[in-house]
């Protein structure tokens, strides 16, 4: 009887695997995106994201989603957010487009994105103890819920599923600004890796691993240094490649990559897969040519920090000229704004600081959202740039236990910091509702000389008159 019994069972489960894999189209292409807030997506969508995009390029949903509806473990069009509702964009959006245009038309392109910003290494592991989430900040707590407690295990649901119509080619990682500089990182990167291809019944280092650095320390990255960590990764798993982010600017909090800065660093994790394939000289269509530097000015509406009350002082005795807007700050002094009660920003989508010329005085943007100077503010670096454009949803603390965000309802200082003695033009600060790079665009549309963009915003013309600029 048990010889009958067992024979039935064997029966059962081969017909479960031929129907499975009669449904299994080897030319659906899945990629498991994880990580942390940049693959997550930290950036605002723009309008070209979410313009001609590939019908072959499509997402499962890791969760559901209010608006736009979406049901977990369900194929959409990939159609900006992937990761979660209200995140932004993220790698995997031309990471998909770019691999679209450069395969066959047969083949689609699937993506599930399993991100949570702020998450540890740890925190991604498969034998993450859910007990330890309850030391963890409300906002972080919220974010683990959504997976419910458990990304890996998420990510792992997801890519069973996925793997009944598809065929699971590569992982997309972008992880590591919450563990900056930890040499066990490499390990425990190889743990997650490995523990994925087990369970999801693939051959060890059998798919490629693509792993994103973080923003550079000369791009005013202030986790850079795990870039030599991650470096490292390719000796530990023999299927990793690095991609670059090499010249790609942050979208000034030191941690986050700008919009343009995803889609290219999109565009060379797609080159980096296309290169596993044998594809070594791929369609690029996005341009990595940095756009035009906004100077925007304040609008009715916009919140304005009045020049003639700025304090030169608030750290390190510096003078400030508010006829010229010329700040000329102590040894490592912060001069700016600062309030006994705290304002509220947070009905504002930018925060606008510029100056009137170039610097080389170590300059940033600080945003404190406590009364103690000492506490840890959000932080912009100017490099060789005369503004920054912040992203007040965006900002973000560097703590020495995570990243977390700046709570922008309670700014008690804004200001800049330097490293002294030398002359800090500025032009002026607002935070505002309007697209700063309104004014780029309207330049762009002004009558005389233009260049010509397409849907996707590739320049297809340059210097061109406007009378021809129709195409």
């Amino acid at each position: 009887m048990n010889f009958v019994k067992n024979i039935m069972v064997s029966a059962a489960a081969l017909c479960t695997f031929l129907s499975v894999n009669a449904a299994q189209d080897p030319n659906f292409h899945i990629y498991l995106c994880y990580g942390q807030s940049n693959m997550e997506g930290n950036a605002q969508v723009e309008n070209v994201d979410r313009t001609d995009i590939p019908e072959r390029f499509q997402m499962m949903a890791a969760v559901n989603y209010n608006n736009p509806k979406r049901v977990m473990k369900e194929w959409y069009q990939a159609m900006p957010p992937l990761c979660r509702e209200n995140t932004g964009l993220t790698p995997a959006d031309w990471f998909g487009r770019t691999m679209v245009e450069n395969l066959p038309e047969n083949v689609r392109i699937g993506v599930i994105n399993v991100a949570v910003g702020g998450a540890p290494i740890e925190d991604l592991d498969k034998d993450l103890d859910p007990a330890t989430l309850a030391s963890k900040d409300g906002w972080y707590r919220n974010f683990m819920k959504e997976y419910d407690n458990s990304p890996y295990n998420r990510l792992l649901e997801c890519a069973k599923k996925a793997q009944e119509s598809g065929v699971i080619k590569g992982i997309l990682l972008h992880q590591g600004e919450s563990n900056n500089g930890q040499e066990s990182w490499c390990g425990k990167v190889k743990k997650i890796y490995d523990d994925l291809l087990s369970d999801l019944g693939l051959e060890p280092n059998s798919i490629p691993l693509l792993v994103g650095e973080t923003v550079r320390s000369e791009m005013g990255g202030v986790c850079g240094m795990h870039n030599s960590v991650i470096a490292k990764l390719p000796n530990v798993i023999p299927t990793a490649k690095v991609v670059s982010s090499a010249n790609l600017e942050q979208k000034g909090d030191g941690l986050h990559f700008t919009a343009h800065s995803y889609r290219v660093l999109g565009c060379r994790y797609a080159t980096a897969m296309l290169e596993t394939m044998g594809i070594t000289d791929p369609i690029v269509s996005y341009t990595e040519e940095i756009p035009e530097v906004p100077h925007p000015d304040p609008a009715e509406g916009d919140f304005v920090f009045d020049l003639s009350t700025f304090n030169p002082t608030i750290w390190a005795d510096g003078t400030f000229d508010p006829s010229t807007g010329i700040f000329v700050a102590g040894q490592y002094g912060f001069g700016g704004w600062e309030y006994n009660t705290q304002i509220d920003l947070s009905g504002y989508k930018y925060l606008v600081a510029e100056l009137t010329e170039p610097q080389s005085n170590g300059l940033e943007l600080r945003v404190f959202d406590t009364m103690s100077y000492w506490e840890q503010p959000y932080s912009a670096v100017f490099g060789n740039n005369v503004i920054v454009v912040s992203e007040l949803a965006g900002m973000m603390k560097n703590l020495p236990t995570g990243i977390v965000p700046l709570n922008t309802s309670q700014v008690y200082r804004v200001g800049f910091w330097c490293y002294g003695f030398a002359p800090i033009h500025i032009k002026h600060v607002f935070a505002t509702n309007n697209d700063p790079y309104a004014s780029v665009k309207a330049q762009e549309a002004a009558t005389g000389p233009v260049s010509v963009y397409n849907l996707q915003g590739i320049a297809v013309k340059k210097d061109v008159d406007i009378s021809e600029a129709t195409v």
